[in-house]
């Protein structure tokens, strides 16, 4: 990774006033614990206050260039570690009236405890990205008579970029194992940092598993990036041409706006990315204009969106992916303010609505929020 990638990775302006705020808060934070801190050391008042003066200063200048960059957000977990540790010192303080613990008072001004609890996050992140579990979801429906069909959903995977390919590989083999009906690939499998024997890869291992019905593919916002994406590091080696060549030689069919009727029971319509195509992205009521509804119809959408929508049509299930759950502490909340369904099972009228939240994660080597998933649809 290019040390830039560092500050850059993921820029997007509409985060710049976030950062802004985010980055007076914590530069206050930082400049009275600065002072807390220094205020029994030998220094001169002079090197005191430039410390005291230059902290303050970078965390503010670290958050507003970019909330979404690696420094920015180990700079927010240190300033969240830091203030745990505040309330940690407190409760010694008033609750245990400085009885017990007298390491404590020591440990809290030398930032020990700050320190403890932020390796602690940082660890529990990179166990999050390195760790691939199962998710199970059991539908019942009176569409479907006599047969049952086992889904599985496999979705941002960016392949080749922070996750170990080994786990990867090995969680298609568990997925081989279920024996699956169907298997869907939700869009983000590779990215703008994929190389081409990577997406060559990945491809042909997914192209591998055995479904009962075939293995369809939708597209995501990251699988046809531009080739240089320069904040976020990309250099793409293959065409949008090399990318379907290689996705229907390896047997997955692709679903733009399209839909396939699987064994006169299950409709799936597999949707063009919303941020990729939303120009070009056909009307849903389109698409099932024709369509019989006394069949279940499943909804492959990358993003979460027109869930409302795509109910009234009489979509019974909506499956996607996109957020990552998350992904890095606090993006699911900001997520949530937004009004996106971040992470797990909705309801809209008589359709569900599952978010996954990934195989893998963007750009970020944590994982701090929800968990690496395929997920498991069992519909009877």
């Amino acid at each position: 990774m290019n040390p830039i990638q560092y500050f850059t990775i993921g820029y997007r302006p509409e985060f710049l006033f976030i950062g802004i705020i985010l980055g007076v808060i914590f530069g206050i934070y930082a400049y009275f614990r600065v002072r807390y801190a220094l205020k029994d050391s030998e220094m001169s008042k002079n090197k005191k206050l430039t410390i005291n003066l230059i902290i303050p200063i970078l965390t503010f200048i670290i958050c507003s260039f970019n909330i979404r960059s690696y420094v920015s957000i180990l700079t927010l977990y240190l300033i969240l570690s830091s203030i745990i540790a505040d309330i940690i010192k407190i409760i010694w303080k008033y609750l245990l009236k400085g009885k017990h613990l007298n390491f404590i008072p020591k440990f809290h001004k030398n930032g020990i405890i700050a320190i403890i609890i932020f390796a602690a996050i940082i660890i529990s992140g990179v166990y999050g990205m390195n760790h691939i579990e199962p998710t199970e979801y059991n539908i019942t429906t009176d569409k479907i008579d006599n047969n049952s069909y086992k889904i599985v959903w496999v979705s941002d995977i960016h392949y080749g970029t922070v996750q170990n390919p080994q786990l990867v590989k090995d969680s298609i083999s568990k997925i081989n194992d279920l024996k699956p009906d169907i298997v869907v690939l939700g869009g983000d499998i590779v990215d703008e940092r994929t190389s081409k024997e990577g997406m060559e890869e990945i491809f042909n291992q997914l192209g591998q598993i055995n479904s009962t019905y075939g293995t369809y593919f939708i597209f995501g916002n990251h699988d046809t990036q531009p080739s240089k994406t320069a904040l976020e590091g990309g250099n793409r080696t293959y065409s949008d041409e090399e990318l379907n060549n290689t996705i229907k030689n390896n047997g997955i069919e692709i679903l733009k706006d399209e839909k396939v009727t699987i064994n006169d029971d299950v409709v799936l319509v597999g949707r063009c990315d919303a941020k990729l195509e939303m120009i070009n992205r056909t009307n849903i009521s389109s698409i099932l204009n024709d369509s019989d509804l006394s069949k279940y119809i499943v909804v492959l959408d990358h993003q979460p969106i027109e869930s409302e929508n795509n109910s009234k049509q009489g979509a019974d299930l909506q499956i996607s992916g996109h957020t990552h759950g998350g992904q890095v502490f606090p993006v699911s909340l900001i997520e949530k303010m937004k009004g996106m369904l971040v992470y797990g099972e909705f309801q809209f009228g008589d359709m569900k609505q599952i978010v996954s939240s990934g195989l893998t994660g963007w750009g970020w080597l944590l994982r701090n929020e929800a968990k690496c998933e395929y997920v498991i649809i069992n519909i009877n």
